[in-house]
């Protein structure tokens, strides 16, 4: 297998059980030995998480203040190299093989380059762990019963933009939705952001993009809604501007699963 074309970074604001559960797996499931440039932002950084970056390959980028999501992300995404950047955060473990993981890499950067897309997503879709409330949302407006026609009628707004969540709850999920999402290749999806928000769980997004429209964007939103005080991103651009952009997500198969090992103090 060839080095990827690729920049890991993970953002571990506290959380080093979790971090060090993720950082095993890509060790076992061959990510770290695929890319060279791999990066952790720790914020209130302690000697543990320095340990465990400097043990598993990754370059530790150090902040005595916690930043939040935003500025965690920002500061991340600055001390990459220019290109496509995998970003992650300290709860994400690997869940597939070597080959998949490769292939599923591949497969993105080809998809990244080639389409008008906003974001690759690579959370798991058979293993996406917990919380993960938009499907169930998903359901309660799109299921085949009289309360789901009803809740339509009614919220017609609300059940739209739910409609992308549908990639992770249908195995065809284009033959239900075809005008917001499209089949695009070896189970990977292309979904309108009209009916799709942003995500920070396992993402791939080119560097340039993500600063200068995404970061840039979140900064200038004024609301008070923030997590632990600060800007998360999510928050920020689950707004009309987001949906009227109509860009591109790619959802991929998935790689990675979402479980965190004790509580971080929100």
């Amino acid at each position: 297998m060839q080095k990827l074309s690729l920049s890991i970074g993970i953002l571990s604001w506290r959380g080093y059980k979790s971090l060090h559960n993720a950082l095993k797996s890509y060790e076992k499931n061959g990510l770290n030995s695929m890319i060279s440039s791999k990066f952790i932002c720790l914020p209130e950084y302690t000697n543990e998480g320095i340990n465990l970056s400097k043990k598993y390959g990754y370059k530790p980028l150090l902040y005595k203040k916690n930043l939040g999501i935003l500025d965690g992300f920002k500061q991340l995404a600055r001390k990459m190299p220019h290109g496509p950047l995998l970003l992650l955060e300290n709860d994400l473990p690997l869940v597939e093989n070597k080959l998949k993981t490769y292939e599923q890499l591949c497969l993105s950067l080809e998809l990244l380059n080639k389409q008008k897309t906003a974001q690759i997503r690579l959370r798991s879709r058979k293993s996406p762990g917990l919380p993960f409330v938009a499907v169930e949302k998903y359901k309660m407006y799109w299921e085949d019963s009289l309360a789901s026609k009803f809740r339509r009628f009614i919220r017609p707004f609300k059940a739209r933009k739910l409609i992308g969540t549908s990639v992770y709850v249908l195995k065809n999920p284009d033959l239900k939705h075809p005008r917001y999402i499209t089949n695009v290749a070896n189970g990977f999806y292309s979904v309108s952001t009209q009916v799709l928000n942003w995500s920070n769980l396992a993402i791939i997004v080119d560097r340039e993009f993500y600063l200068k429209k995404i970061i840039k964007r979140a900064e200038l939103v004024k609301n008070k809604k923030n997590i632990n005080g600060f800007k998360n991103i999510e928050i920020q651009l689950n707004d009309h501007w987001w949906r009227s952009q109509d860009w591109e997500i790619i959802l991929g198969p998935g790689l990675f699963s979402h479980e965190r090992l004790l509580d971080r103090g929100y």
